[in-house]
């Protein structure tokens, strides 16, 4: 409503008066992160204020296998799980959903048995398996194009 549109305007206003300013910021980095790149104003766009727009894409194999590698130093695993394998279900995952895989993991290991010590490949198998990636091809290929596309 009225509301959201006077607050929206009234942030944006701010933004623009801090990133303006009266003196020039020097040795400044703004940095900003959104999943909705279309419907950023374009008065933030203009060269002097968000100069560059930089795409992330989902990570990759070897983004993934960190990923892994990272979450892996906080649960105690079965010395024969196969990260790669692991990465290999996990493909089309955004990092938060194979973090999320780590953490599942480990509660089914629980669930199964509560005293249990280390958990599985089995664990993991099973909680990937339950876990629907929301990045879609659609997705990717809207966010590709609009990182290629030249601002106007």
């Amino acid at each position: 409503g009225s509301d959201s549109t006077s607050v929206h305007d009234r942030v944006l206003a701010q933004m623009l008066n801090e990133l303006d300013g009266i003196e020039p910021l020097k040795s400044v980095l703004f940095l900003a992160a959104t999943n909705r790149p279309d419907i950023i104003d374009k008065a933030l766009m203009r060269p002097g204020r968000i100069d560059q727009a930089i795409y992330i894409s989902p990570p990759d194999v070897s983004a993934r296998k960190r990923i892994f590698e990272i979450s892996l130093k906080k649960i105690p695993h079965s010395p024969d799980l196969d990260i790669n394998q692991l990465v290999s279900l996990t493909s089309g995952f955004s990092g938060a959903e194979v973090t999320s895989a780590c953490r599942e993991a480990a509660l089914a290991a629980l669930q199964e048995n509560i005293n249990s010590e280390l958990v599985e490949t089995r664990h993991f198998v099973t909680a990937i398996s339950s876990i629907v990636p929301t990045i879609t091809e659609s997705m990717v290929a809207f966010y590709q194009n609009f990182a290629n596309a030249k601002r106007t």
